[in-house]
């Protein structure tokens, strides 16, 4: 493997408002500065009310107004006081409401094409244990995927947070981890919202190569004659109908901790090959490569901020040592993200329909020798899965393994467009997703895998069959469950909320980055609390 890493500086008051990776189209965040309650700085205050007769606030622009508090023009902002949204196995997301709200304001300042900054003061409008919502919220909010436009929409103001002497620490973390976590989803929103013309396989990995090359991975890129002697015949099949032919992506930074495995599906364009899809919404299929997006995005930034701990220990004088066991300067790393040993594969192909593209009755070889007989060619994703899953398990040895994809239409039909579906072999994995995913404003549910369909999934001409008949989000994970080698493992459906219609809460319009922040949570708790 190739290594070209790069220690970014340790988080400073003030972001600067830039895209999230080079070399990636997007849009810059809005700039957050924290200053101490009683300075000089000029904006517009932003208060909370309740709706009232007002319909219930979803993070619009029209949830925000102008209004006179004491004579003076404030942002007023409409904060329901409603039960938080709860998820599997208990999990809540009590930051919903202040997302928000700095969503909404966000919007309204976007839209008014304002300079005046907001300020926000804490903990007189927000409590501390809030901010970072709100700032996610106002990061994420207002930034949209109008990239190609000859006039892109104008990014929302400065947020300004005015901030009490006896909780200036507090706040800075939790806003060094909401930009953080904005800067990863951002990232994960631009790379699945690019369109295939420009975004063929070659170009994802590489681009993806570049943001984890310079947060410290070690990245190596297979195509050609290295996946025919590899054996991804998954990766192949699937790819063998474009003239954009396929790639995979394999990055890892070695540690001494726990061995973590990230697979994700890299789909560029799904066609739905000789399966070939209706042309209502296959616009769309730009994105069918979001949760390689988003295992790329959350890899990238923890290994980023642990870069940040180690810098902060060298700025300081204090030593690497020090300032990773302490977190000391950084308001993100610490000695949570020192230990992890992360791998992650991205298995990328573009699935097209043309003379040589794979067929309905096809056998197909993945890594490791398992034979699939295809059924239906457009269910590709789970194709160049087994192959990211056998080969990554092969070659790391993993003590936890997490897949991620746009899988199955029957996870929307079940869930809808706004939770994620979890299918895990391991109860602590689901729970644990499931509890990062409510701290992240990330909803999951988890699907059984139940014995009773395993059956399904065992083809009578080869080991096993690609897409049997059934409840479709199941059987695809049961598929598989069969190259993972029976490693504690769980799938991620994220087919319905990696995308959306609208702007509601803090998403965005077309892709999400739907799981980014969850995987970023699950491997920072993996971190803290070694599984047994």
């Amino acid at each position: 493997m190739s290594s070209n890493s790069s220690t970014p500086a340790s988080h400073a008051a003030t972001s600067h408002a830039t895209a999230p990776t080079a070399g990636v189209p997007g849009r810059p965040l809005p700039t957050v500065r924290v200053v101490p309650d009683g300075a000089d700085v000029t904006g517009l205050p932003l208060v909370t009310c309740a709706p009232g007769s007002r319909r219930a606030p979803r993070g619009r622009a029209d949830d925000a107004r102008i209004a006179m508090r004491g004579g003076s023009a404030v942002l007023e902002v409409d904060l329901a006081d409603e039960s938080p949204r709860a998820g599997w196995a208990g999990t809540v997301d009590h930051g919903l409401g202040h997302r928000r709200v700095g969503a909404a304001a966000a919007r309204y300042g976007r839209d008014a094409d304002s300079r005046v900054p907001v300020i926000v003061t804490v903990p007189g409008t927000v409590p501390v244990d809030r901010v970072g919502d709100l700032v996610l919220g106002y990061l994420l909010g207002a930034r949209g995927q109008d990239t190609f436009a000859a006039e892109p929409a104008p990014v929302a103001p400065e947020l300004v947070v005015l901030v009490d002497d006896d909780v200036t620490a507090r706040v800075n973390h939790l806003v060094a981890e909401a930009e953080e976590a904005a800067r990863a989803t951002a990232l994960a929103r631009d790379l699945a919202g690019a369109p295939s013309n420009l975004k063929t396989p070659e170009w994802l990995v590489a681009r993806m190569a570049e943001a984890l090359e310079e947060s410290g991975m070690q990245t190596q890129i297979l195509e050609g004659d290295a996946l025919r002697e590899g054996g991804f015949g998954g990766v192949l099949a699937v790819g063998g109908g474009s003239e954009s032919t396929p790639r995979v992506l394999v990055a890892r930074r070695a540690g001494n901790g726990p061995r973590v495995l990230l697979v994700g599906k890299g789909i560029t364009f799904d066609t739905g090959g000789i399966s070939v899809k209706p042309a209502e919404g296959m616009h769309l299929m730009r994105t069918d490569m979001a949760g390689s997006a988003a295992v790329v995005a959350a890899a990238a930034a923890l290994c980023r901020s642990r870069g940040d701990a180690v810098q902060a220990g060298t700025d300081t004088g204090t030593g690497t040592g020090d300032a990773v066991r302490s977190g000391t300067d950084t308001g993100v790393g610490g000695d949570r993200v020192t230990d992890l040993d992360l791998t992650v594969v991205v298995a990328s192909a573009e699935n097209m329909l043309s003379g040589a593209a794979y067929r309905p009755g096809d056998v197909v070889t993945h890594v490791g020798g398992t034979t699939s007989e295809v059924t239906n060619t457009d269910a590709e994703g789970r194709m160049v899965l087994a192959d990211g899953l056998a080969h990554g398990v092969a070659e790391a040895d993993p003590d936890v393994v997490v897949d991620v994809a746009t899988l199955t239409g029957a996870m929307k039909v079940a869930l809808g467009m706004r939770t994620g579906a979890v299918m895990s072999n391991d109860d602590d994995l689901a729970e644990r997703i499931s509890v990062a995913g409510a701290g992240a404003g990330e909803r999951w549910w988890r699907l059984p895998l139940l014995d009773e369909l395993r059956p399904a999934v065992r083809s009578d001409i080869a080991d096993r069959r690609q897409a049997p008949k059934g409840p479709g989000a199941i059987t695809a994970a049961l598929f598989l469950e069969g190259f993972v080698d029976g490693r504690p493992w769980a799938h991620l459906d994220i087919a319905g909320p990696a995308r959306s219609p609208e702007e509601i809460d803090e998403v965005g319009p077309v892709a999400t980055g739907f799981a980014t922040r969850t995987l970023l949570g699950f491997l920072r708790d993996l971190a803290d609390r070694p599984r047994a």
